[in-house]
C-alpha cells in the first residue's frame, strides 16, 4: 500500500466522518462573530466524535499499563485496612444493618405521608402506600436480622393476649 492511497483513505474517511456537519451561508458567516464561533464549535464536536474511538483506546491501553506496573501493595501481610480489630468487620456489617432499617422505616414513613397527601388530592394513591408498607415489612425483617446477629432471641407471642 503506498502513502498516497493511504492519504487517500484518510481523506475519505475524514469526508465521511464530517458528511454529516451543517453548512452555513457566506454572507452570515463572515458578519456574525456568533455564527462562526458556532460553526467551529460543531465542526469541534465532529472532531472529537470521529477521534473518540481512538482517544478511548488510547486511555485504555495507559490506564492498563499504569495498572499492571504498579506495585501490589493491598497484599502486604498485616493490613490495617480494619484497624488491626478482628471485630471490626462484624461491627460494620451491624451497624450497616441498624442504618438499613432507620432507612426502610423512615421510607415507610415518607411514603405513607406521600399516599395520604396524594388520596387528599385526589391522585393515584395506592402504589405509594404498597411501597410504604413494603418498606415496613422488609424493615421488620432486617430488624429481626440485626436483633439475631446482636444475639438476641426474639420471642413470638402466639396467646394473642389470653
Amino acid at each position: 500500500m503506498g502513502i498516497s492511497r493511504i492519504k487517500h483513505q484518510a481523506r475519505n474517511w475524514w469526508r465521511s466522518q464530517m458528511s454529516g456537519s451543517p453548512s452555513i451561508n457566506a454572507e452570515v458567516y463572515k458578519r456574525s462573530r456568533v455564527a462562526r464561533l458556532g460553526f467551529r464549535a460543531i465542526h469541534a464536536a465532529y472532531v472529537f466524535k470521529a477521534l473518540e474511538p481512538m482517544l478511548t483506546m488510547c486511555l485504555a491501553v495507559a490506564a492498563l499499563a499504569l495498572a499492571s506496573t504498579h506495585p501490589a501493595l493491598a497484599q502486604t501481610p498485616g493490613g490495617g485496612i480494619f484497624g488491626g480489630s478482628d471485630q471490626q468487620v462484624g461491627n460494620s456489617v451491624r451497624e450497616l444493618i441498624k442504618w438499613g432499617r432507620n432507612l426502610l422505616f423512615l421510607m415507610g414513613i415518607i411514603g405513607v405521608g406521600w399516599g395520604i397527601l396524594n388520596f387528599m388530592m385526589e391522585k393515584s394513591w395506592a402504589k405509594q402506600v404498597i411501597g410504604a408498607m413494603g418498606c415496613f415489612a422488609f424493615g421488620g425483617i432486617v430488624q429481626l436480622v440485626y436483633s439475631f446477629s446482636q444475639g438476641n432471641s426474639v420471642n413470638l407471642d402466639t396467646s394473642f393476649g389470653n
